[in-house]
């Protein structure tokens, strides 16, 4: 994994419920892409391809989550729906008029209800892995997945939140797993908020499936599981899977994350595999 080297200016912008960090960086006048990460983690996620995709003449706005990362926590647990209100309301907060939307995991979630709610102001959808669930599985989810941790006086609870996270991604460097463990313990210790979200949401892909989207993950994406299911749901939108890329491709493979998100954005063929 790379390090997070700056690449990418940093601000907060005050809501409502509190604030919201961010990270950012290209032209005010470029086509803007608002992007979205999983959770529990943060737009750190985004840092290692922000400059790559500023070169390629984009400009980037990476929004912690509330209640993720160095954003301020929301006063109650929140729907899909709210936090692409949440989300809306930021880029109104910004500026912001036309956007492309990136998101990933839960991030796609919340960006598949923005572009159902606001389609006019959505040039574009990047789908970095969209989980969708059957009945049987969300049910289960909603039971199990996630369990939070217990907070004690010698720190045991972090190296339960270091085996998780290294269960779940294998192939994460010590650094990187650093900094996943920090931003568990600057969640609290009920992270999955957004989780329970995405069990209790149903995604329109039939709706969805009108407007422009792509199917954007590393080939070896944890949610790339869901591929045939997605596919299946959104059969007009078109598949690009880097390979031997992970959950963390974007900080992989920067220049192939950013190269296959210009080319999208700017209405340019891709360059790797796929459905066509």
């Amino acid at each position: 994994m790379r390090s997070l080297g700056g690449a990418s200016d940093r601000a907060y912008v005050r809501m409502p419920w509190g604030q919201v960090h961010y990270r950012h960086g290209g032209a005010a006048e470029a086509p803007t892409v608002l992007a979205l990460h999983q959770s529990p983690l943060s737009s750190a996620t985004y840092e290692a391809t922000i400059a790559p995709l500023v070169a390629r003449g984009l400009r980037v706005i990476a929004p912690d989550t509330p209640g993720f990362g160095m954003s301020d926590p929301t006063p109650d647990p929140w729907s899909i729906p709210e936090y692409a209100r949440a989300a809306w309301a930021f880029a109104d907060a910004l500026g912001l008029g036309e956007v492309h939307l990136l998101g990933q995991h839960t991030g796609a979630v919340v960006a598949a209800d923005m572009a159902l709610t606001q389609p006019g102001r959505v040039r574009g959808v990047l789908l970095q892995g969209l989980p969708l669930y059957d009945d049987a599985e969300r049910a289960e989810k909603k039971r199990s997945y996630a369990p939070g941790y217990t907070p004690v006086e010698d720190g045991g609870h972090v190296q339960v939140i270091r085996e998780r996270i290294k269960g779940l991604y294998p192939r994460l460097d010590v650094a990187e797993t650093d900094r996943q463990v920090v931003e568990y313990l600057s969640t609290g210790p009920d992270y999955a908020t957004a989780y329970r979200a995405v069990f209790e949401y149903t995604v329109d892909t039939a709706a969805l499936d009108r407007l422009p989207v792509v199917l954007l993950h590393g080939k070896d994406d944890l949610v790339d599981r869901f591929t045939p299911v997605v596919t299946a749901a959104l059969p007009s939108a078109p598949l690009v899977t880097i390979p031997g890329g992970t959950d963390f491709v974007m900080d992989e493979q920067p220049e192939a994350f950013a190269e296959e998100v210009a080319r999208f954005v700017l209405r340019e063929p891709a360059a790797v595999g796929g459905r066509a």
